[in-house]
């Protein structure tokens, strides 16, 4: 499963904080979040490509005999399959916050 250490910096005290702050202090802090976002996104996509790959090679690897565990395999390939979903999850909810944002009028 993908590791979700990334989002630890995220407290009851900072969403306190953005929740009580002004607009003002909010937008001065967009560059950090974004870039914080961001890091977390590639974070993300990184760690789904590693447990896919990590998924066929021990897909190689069974059929070559180096694993003769079809559970442990079927561990990693589930790891995998979890990650790919978070990920999919993430993406979808991304392109509707998106969509949202551009439908607001100004």
């Amino acid at each position: 499963m993908a590791d979700i250490s990334s989002i630890a910096g995220i407290d009851a005290a900072r969403i306190n904080k953005l929740l009580n702050s002004d607009l003002k202090t909010v937008a001065s802090d967009d560059d950090k979040t974004f870039a914080g976002v961001l890091d977390m996104a590639k974070s993300l996509l990184t760690d789904t490509d590693n447990y896919v790959k990590e998924a066929q090679q021990a897909e190689v690897d069974f059929a070559l005999g180096k694993i003769s565990s079809t559970h442990e395999l079927s561990i990693i390939q589930q790891k995998a399959n979890v990650a790919l979903q978070y990920t999919v999850a993430i993406r979808d909810k991304l392109i509707e916050a998106y969509k949202e944002i551009m439908q607001i009028q100004i």
